[in-house]
């Protein structure tokens, strides 16, 4: 057709995240109903994220699509959807950030991460609070470096190697705390 031309959604990051969990559900979802016996509808699940993909691709090509920040546009110290921490990365953050910075009040926020080595002997950091060491096993490297990248942690100016919870990851925390986290 002549003059016609076809529109393509821009990329968007939130509904990226959003149908990689769909996959790890689905992914979940079988190996566990394989482990235990259960009956596995894998093609199932798999068609019906794929039809609401398509239906969610296809009403975001009938409108106009709201305009999103570019990466470099977001500030070092804003926060971020929690959606965009990657799964392991995000429940690690989260049970730092609960201990850290609290819940319901705010905390003095005067805990830190430290260099440890996990239980394999791997690299890692072990969650120190003012009341002294959490008692659950160091976080591996591995878990912690996404968060770094993001801007959520950083390492402190002075005194010995430690991590703490940047602005970032505070306004963060703080805006999944009231969108009901």
């Amino acid at each position: 057709m002549a003059g016609h031309e076809s529109r393509k959604p821009e990329p968007d990051p939130i509904r990226k995240v959003r149908f990689r969990d769909a996959a790890r559900e689905i992914v979940a979802k079988d190996r566990h109903d394989r482990k235990y016996g259960f009956p596995v509808e894998t093609a199932g699940a798999v068609a019906r994220a794929r039809e609401r993909a398509y239906r969610e691709g296809f009403a975001d090509a009938q409108g106009e699509p709201p305009p999103m920040p570019p990466a470099a546009d977001v500030p070092l110290d804003g926060a971020i959807d929690w959606a965009l921490i990657p799964p392991p990365p995000r429940t690690a953050f989260w049970t730092i950030c609960l201990f850290i910075l609290g819940k319901c009040e705010q905390t003095s926020g005067a805990g830190h991460l430290a260099p440890a080595a996990t239980a394999r002997g791997t690299a890692g950091w072990q969650l120190v609070l003012p009341s002294g060491n959490f008692e659950k096993q160091p976080l591996g490297e591995r878990t912690i470096m996404p968060l770094i990248r993001l801007g959520l942690l950083e390492l402190a100016d002075a005194g010995p190697e430690r991590l703490l919870v940047s602005a970032r990851g505070r306004a963060t925390w703080w805006r999944f705390l009231e969108r009901g986290g």
